[in-house]
Parts: C-alpha cells; sequence; structure tokens
C-alpha cells in the first residue's frame, strides 16, 4: 500500500493541517497545503506519523523545498535552511 492510502499516514497528514489552522507555515496561504515530513519518510521510519515530525506547506513551497534537496532523506535541518533562505528572499522582495 502506498503511503497516501495508509489511514495512518492520511490521519497524520490531517492532524498536521489542523495543528496549522490550514495554512502554509511559510507563505500563509491556505490553499493546495501539503503535510510535509521534516524528518524524511524512507529513513525516519520512527517519526512517519509523528505530528511534531510535520509541517504544512503550499504546494509552490513544498515542490520549491524538494526543488532544491530532492525528494528522499530530508532532515528537518535541511528544512531550517530553506525556512532562512525563503525568510531572506521575502525581506529582499518587501523592500523591492
Amino acid at each position: 500500500m502506498n503511503r497516501f492510502e495508509d489511514p495512518d499516514y492520511l490521519e497524520w497528514a490531517k492532524q498536521v493541517k489542523e495543528r496549522d489552522n490550514y495554512h502554509c507555515q511559510l507563505c500563509s496561504q491556505g490553499f493546495q497545503l501539503h503535510s510535509h515530513h521534516l524528518n524524511g519518510w524512507n529513513l525516519f521510519i520512527d517519526q512517519r506519523y509523528d505530528i511534531d515530525n510535520g509541517i504544512t506547506l503550499c504546494r509552490q513551497c513544498h515542490d520549491h523545498f524538494h526543488l532544491m534537496f530532492q525528494k528522499g532523506g530530508n532532515t528537518k535541518y535541511q528544512f531550517e535552511q530553506f525556512r532562512q533562505i525563503y525568510k531572506l528572499f521575502e525581506k529582499i522582495i518587501k523592500k523591492g
């Protein structure tokens, strides 16, 4: 069974979005939301269903993260790097 058919995964994803008030935690959009694992699904098996290992991202922010860090084997540290870069670009855009 793939994870998108796994009831435990679906419940985890729902709880992450509920905790984050159904908004992307980077850009605040409230549509096309994904529940992203901070420590990747494939390497951190014991954290797969830990709500604290998830964050809500819109499709665009999620895609940008994976463009930068690829898919699989991701870490919370990589996400924190991505968040810092996102905030930096956000400041630059607002000044422009």
